[in-house]
């Protein structure tokens, strides 16, 4: 009786283990398209000002290689508070405002599944197209003249993030990604090199 009580546990066990593995089967290469939205901090805040906090939305195009291993294509835009002070000869100036970068960037990551949930790590670059409002002083009209400067710079990016597999269509994922702009000076007004809190779902192609 013990034994066959033994013998079924273990065969119940087997199948419950092939159940998993058949739930979500793994293919040599495959293709998953996917959003997430989520918060942004700057890594450098104004002096003596509250913490700015700002958006970032990302789209992007992920290709695996069997279980571990993937590279991904990725969209998005980064949106900060702007601000900004210039003093003149005779004039001050003050811009308040909000900062944006598109970015467009390549990654390559590691991932490992556990069941329906997937920790991964990423890194890697791209370009940064920058929108930042300035201020230029003219002297003869003694006027404070602003604009728009735009710019394409460098972005490196890495990050951490968890997928959890919600059924063979939808995985949803929880990530924290930061990036930094190389050749920005480290006090920029514009802040958009910082650490993004993202919540996103994808799905399988």
């Amino acid at each position: 009786m013990k034994n066959n009580l033994l013998i079924a546990l273990l065969f119940s066990s087997i199948c419950a283990k092939a159940q998993d593995a058949s739930d979500f089967p793994v293919r040599k290469w495959s293709l998953d398209f996917g959003g997430s939205v989520g918060v942004f901090i700057p890594f450098d805040q104004v002096k003596d000002s509250k913490t700015a906090i700002g958006s970032n939305a990302i789209t992007t195009l992920q290709l695996n290689y069997r279980e571990h291993f993937f590279t991904r294509l990725q969209f998005g835009q980064t949106t900060v508070d702007f601000k900004y002070r210039s003093t003149f000869p005779t004039i001050n100036s003050d811009i308040s405002a909000k900062a944006n970068s598109t970015n467009l960037g390549l990654v390559f990551g590691y991932q490992r599944s556990f069941r329906r949930l997937q920790p991964y790590v990423f890194a890697g670059a791209g370009a940064s197209f920058i929108d930042a409002p300035t201020a230029f002083y003219d002297p003869e009209q003694n006027m404070v003249n602003y604009r728009t400067l735009s710019g394409t710079h460098l972005q490196v990016i890495a990050g951490a993030g968890l997928n959890y597999r919600l059924s063979k269509t939808f995985i949803l994922f929880l990530e924290g990604q930061a990036a930094t702009i190389p050749d920005i000076p480290k006090n920029s007004a514009t802040h958009l090199s910082g650490i993004s809190a993202l919540i996103g779902i994808k799905a399988p192609l």
